[in-house]
């Protein structure tokens, strides 16, 4: 089905000194933390200096949210993917659900932060996430008002039935001990199939 995430949104920067810098200041969060993790760590594991890195990321906490930024990136894409094999528009949003809601829980980088940093991590998922909140909102309100055009989508408002959405995913992202769990896409894909399903469909 074609319900597709902006390619701005997809595409990674393609900067390679960048992308070695992230990926060193990914793995060692995920081994030592955010507070433990210094510049100079990163400039060492990067192979660079700490003058080159700063020119890059003037500070600790621009580094940090760019590697957040990118784990949210690659997530997209994993849903990209997975509603390209879908054959409906309900399909496709109920599947974008799932792989969402999963999404702490498959993350190795926010699994550990949210773990021992939850402050650290938290604002990004709550207070922050207003700024993902209202593009995502406002784009999925768009796809569902077509699916509801061509009857794939019951009646209904779109931009309340988008919102319902975004916030049963990050419930699930921030509280995920409970019936519904979503470390396990079989659970969430049935709380889907039973409980989303029947509120959406024609």
């Amino acid at each position: 089905m074609n319900l597709e995430i902006p390619k701005a949104f997809l595409k990674e920067d393609e900067d390679s000194t960048n992308q070695r810098i992230l990926d060193s200041a990914r793995s060692l969060y995920i081994e030592y933390g955010l507070r433990r993790t210094t510049m100079e760590d990163v400039a060492k594991r990067a192979g660079m200096g700490r003058a080159t890195l700063y020119r890059r990321f003037s500070e600790k906490d621009q580094l940090f949210k760019a590697v957040i930024f990118r784990e949210l990136q690659r997530h997209l894409v994993i849903i990209e993917n997975a509603i390209k094999e879908t054959s409906s528009a309900l399909d496709a949003l109920l599947e974008a659900f799932v792989q969402f809601g999963g999404l702490v829980n498959s993350n190795e980088v926010l699994q550990r932060l949210l773990k021992t940093e939850p402050d650290h991590v938290l604002p990004y998922l709550t207070t922050d996430f207003e700024v993902i909140m209202s593009f995502s909102r406002h784009y999925l309100a768009t796809q569902i008002e077509r699916a509801q055009k061509i009857g794939h989508l019951r009646d209904g408002d779109a931009q309340m039935m988008s919102e319902m959405l975004l916030r049963l995913s990050q419930s699930l992202m921030l509280s995920p001990k409970g019936v519904i769990n979503p470390g396990n896409e079989e659970s969430l894909r049935a709380f889907a199939e039973n409980y989303l399903r029947p509120l959406l469909a024609p």
